[in-house]
């Protein structure tokens, strides 16, 4: 169908992307490819989709971590769909942990699926939305990407440079009638933080730090998290929420360069951008260690 919405979703094995994909399937003259990893994990998706399974719904194998497989998914798509209207940046890791004890590896990992492979993956699509002078480019950022948060510091600074990516492309690219929006979650119920604890990527310090200082570091990490979480109380959303604002920043005539997802988030966010100096922010985190 000429008409239809064709519309790409990173990261759907689980959370968000999952939620998200399965939510917008459900749509009149939409077409989702919900893409994954590792397509051995497809089983709850396809469960969720029910009867959108191969007709508003496609999954499909991508590694947004992997040059080539990024650039065969956007070929093959563009080729059996003819188009893709919306690209959803959804993929991406967490790792909470000292500063210190993450490893090289580990950041790179990181930055890898949060940024570069999501800035890879929407410049080959936008090449192609741009000569078709139409398109929506969308990037699921977080709380975390305009609030610095200790222990979550590559976490943090890899969804900062999502926000700047976004603020950078948006005006560039509405020359081409492409809207580019970040959607700002808060906490999110997710397994995500699961996965990051089973594949050990929240280790704590190692290398040159003493146990001493182990011990210091994970007073201080229970400490912090204990008090920040509770200010985070009453915030947390399902992914399908989350969903839910995604699709009305679709099918917005003009969508926002940034939206937040709650009241809670919106009232954070007001809160650090009136903070020009950042010692409002950091004196408020700080409180948190004592």
């Amino acid at each position: 169908m000429a008409d239809q919405k064709i519309i790409v979703i990173t990261g759907c094995s689980s959370g968000i992307g999952m939620d998200t994909a399965v939510l917008l399937a459900k749509g009149e003259g939409v077409k989702v490819i919900a893409s994954m990893r590792n397509l051995q994990k497809k089983d709850a998706l396809e469960k969720a989709a029910g009867e959108s399974l191969n007709k508003s719904m496609i999954i499909k194998e991508l590694d947004i971590s992997k040059e080539d497989s990024i650039v065969k998914f956007v070929k093959n798509t563009i080729t059996e769909e003819g188009k893709i209207d919306v690209l959803v940046n959804n993929a991406a890791m967490v790792q909470f942990g000292t500063f210190a004890s993450v490893s090289m590896e580990q950041m790179q990992a990181l930055f890898q699926t949060n940024f570069f492979g999501t800035a890879r993956i929407t410049q080959e699509v936008v090449t192609h939305m741009k000569k078709r002078k139409s398109g929506h480019i969308i990037f699921i950022s977080s709380l975390g990407g305009i609030k610095p948060t200790p222990f979550m510091e590559f976490y943090t600074a890899s969804k900062f440079a999502i926000e700047g990516l976004v603020g950078s492309l948006a005006p560039f690219l509405r020359c081409f009638n492409i809207r580019v929006t970040s959607v700002e979650p808060g906490p999110v119920k997710t397994s995500v933080v699961a996965n990051m604890e089973k594949n050990n990527q929240g280790r704590m310090p190692i290398g040159e730090e003493s146990k001493e200082s182990d011990d210091e570091n994970m007073r201080l990490m229970k400490t912090f998290f204990a008090k920040y979480f509770a200010t985070l109380a009453g915030m947390e959303q399902t992914g399908t929420e989350v969903g839910e604002v995604i699709k009305k920043c679709i099918y917005e005539k003009n969508p926002p360069v940034r939206i937040q997802t709650s009241d809670g988030v919106v009232e954070k966010t007001k809160e650090i951008l009136v903070d020009h100096t950042g010692n409002q922010v950091t004196d408020e985190l700080e409180a948190f260690f004592k």
